[in-house]
């Protein structure tokens, strides 16, 4: 089983969220870059997300798309268990990308597509979907100033940026883990230290054991005043 510290991750915040397919699938595909060559649609898994701050509503996901370059795993999305994950697809592939859509794109460069069903049963963990907040994860400082900027995406996109809310604050104690096994990976991801905005509807937390230098991060920020309360 292949043990996935840190990925360029994307959460589906609300279900049916085309914002996060199209930008999971577009991001990265300029300057004559081919940021994946392969991806795998998961069904009926559990993605179980927990936090060291019980107020954090973020909903366990029961779907996932895993994507690939040379066999690796380069990008991990989770969904929600009622999202219609090929309306979703579709509709990310008819955006345009070198001058084609994806979808032809995809088809000029091969990229395949895998389908697996591993048949979990839901492990729910009570969060309200009215209240659940966006959770941006950031592996990479480039895509971490596009973030702190409104966007999804490191690729020059306007995704995200329907929230207006960029007035971002550092919180350095803040800990979120996401455990997915699927059928050929077991992903661990967690995050130490995240940005909040200031109506608390985006947050940016920071994987450990990713790019980001964490600690020289947090000698750059501070606590917002009167700290966090959820």
């Amino acid at each position: 089983m292949n043990k996935i510290k840190t990925i360029d991750l994307w959460t589906e915040q609300k279900d049916n969220q085309i914002e996060c397919f199209c930008g999971a699938f577009i991001d990265g595909f300029d300057n004559d870059n081919i940021p994946y060559d392969a991806y795998k649609v998961i069904r009926n898994v559990n993605c179980i997300i927990t936090s060291n701050h019980p107020g954090l509503n973020v909903r366990n996901k029961h779907n996932a798309i895993v994507f690939y370059k040379d066999y690796v795993p380069v990008r991990l999305v989770v969904l929600n268990q009622n999202t219609d994950i090929d309306l979703g697809i579709g509709m990310a592939l008819c955006q345009p990308a070198y001058n084609v859509l994806l979808k032809d794109a995809f088809n000029n460069l091969s990229i395949k597509r895998f389908d697996v069903d591993l048949h979990q049963q839901p492990i729910d963990n009570g969060v309200n979907p009215a209240f659940e907040i966006d959770v941006s994860s950031c592996d990479r400082p480039d895509l971490l100033s596009c973030m702190l900027k409104g966007s999804y995406t490191q690729s020059d996109t306007e995704l995200g940026k329907s929230n207006g809310d960029s007035d971002y604050t550092f919180f350095p104690n803040i800990f979120i883990q996401y455990k997915l096994i699927t059928d050929t990976e077991e992903f661990e991801i967690e995050h130490q230290s995240a940005f909040l905005n200031g109506d608390k509807t985006r947050i940016i937390p920071l994987q450990e054991n990713s790019l980001l230098d964490i600690e020289a991060i947090k000698g750059q920020y501070t606590y917002g005043a009167g700290g966090w309360h959820l």
